[in-house]
């Protein structure tokens, strides 16, 4: 089971047997962290740029964003930088009758600035949104940040809970760094993907009103829907498999097996 690195830093390549556990593990996430119940969305890598406008990306991470161009001019789409904006528009001025999950996987793309182990500019990313109200936006994120967590120590990994913030623009965004992470509104786990090298392999978020406000979705009492997620890097995860077990998945402990059949 192979990964390696291309010409392009931060853009690898894997082989079959890789490409076919990534799989396994969108099966395996989605029973976990969704279930059968929930639809399941597969996103194409590219995202209208109305869309990251309104959502406020375009403008809170523009070093991160990757744009579609023709002849030199920019496009009406931009690359897509996570799975979960491909979810909000759904919903769009609707008002909810109760809590709405879905579950998404889209390949990413982010400008990175470093190519460290793990920091990929082009990946795929698993993602389970949640939206309703505050109380089960946290309640849902709290529990499978619980699930995830004890998932991954039966994969061997050994996941480090951190509380986070996510790489906002200039100085504002410094500030809104410091308010996301004192507010504990996004927690990571973390686990070693090359030695000395530890990324975070799971985030998961609660965006407060924000993506309700911005696409009109109210839940059942009018007011603007609370939202939530989690989202997992599958080629991270894989880096850090790989670490832990080494390349063939044929030798891993049984207990991983076991945690990795569908």
């Amino acid at each position: 089971m192979n990964a390696e690195p291309t010409p392009a830093p931060g853009v690898i390549v894997v082989d079959g047997a890789a490409d076919d556990l990534l799989a396994t593990l969108v099966r395996v996430l989605r029973r976990l962290c969704a279930g059968e119940r929930v639809r399941h969305l597969r996103a194409p890598p590219v995202l209208a740029a109305a869309v990251a406008e309104r959502a406020g990306y375009a403008a809170s991470f523009p070093h991160l964003l990757g744009t579609v161009g023709r002849g030199g001019a920019a496009t009406d789409l931009v690359l897509t930088p996570a799975a979960c904006y491909h979810v909000y528009p759904r919903y769009e001025g609707r008002t909810l009758a109760g809590p709405e999950e879905l579950s998404v996987v889209a390949d990413c793309f982010r400008q990175e600035a470093t190519a460290e182990p793990g920091r990929l500019r082009s990946f795929r990313m698993y993602e389970t949104v949640l939206l309703g109200t505050p109380e089960q936006c946290l309640t849902w994120r709290d529990d499978r940040l619980d699930r995830l967590t004890r998932w991954l120590e039966t994969l061997g990994v050994r996941p480090v809970t951190r509380p986070a913030n996510d790489p906002f623009w200039g100085r504002t965004g410094k500030l809104l760094a410091a308010a996301q992470q004192a507010d504990g509104l996004k927690w990571e786990l973390a686990a070693d993907v090359a030695p000395g090298v530890r990324q975070a392999v799971v985030s998961v978020n609660y965006h407060k009103e924000h993506f309700g406000a911005a696409f009109g979705i109210r839940a059942a009492g009018g007011a603007p829907a609370h939202t939530a997620c989690l989202g997992l890097g599958l080629e991270r995860l894989l880096l850090a498999l790989r670490h832990a077990h080494g390349p063939d998945p044929e030798r891993w402990p049984v207990p991983v097996s076991g945690a990795l059949t569908p």
